[in-house]
């Protein structure tokens, strides 16, 4: 099994929140996955977010880096898809 370990920064948190998804690149090509709320949710409180390939023998560990809690809520202000979390993740 392999394992892929992902940080996003801010750019990529901002493009996540815009999309909804996020594209991963593995051994068997480019996957658009997308996140549910409660896997913002999780990334915004700094736990490792676990998502597995579809035949499951790829795991790609994401974890958002440290970007502070006023420029998530800024982040997602301007998500057309995770609005609805400002000040309402913790």
């Amino acid at each position: 099994m392999k394992e892929n370990r992902i940080s996003l920064t801010e750019a990529a948190f901002t493009n996540l929140c815009k999309k909804g998804s996020f594209i991963i690149e593995d051994s068997y090509g480019r996957s658009d996955i997308p996140f549910t709320t409660q896997q913002i949710k999780s990334l915004i409180k700094g736990e490792i977010l676990e998502i597995k390939s579809m035949d499951g023998m790829i795991i790609n560990n994401l974890i958002l880096q440290d970007i502070g809690f006023d420029k998530i809520n800024e982040i997602l202000k301007r998500s057309p898809v995770y609005s609805g979390l400002v000040d309402n993740y913790l």
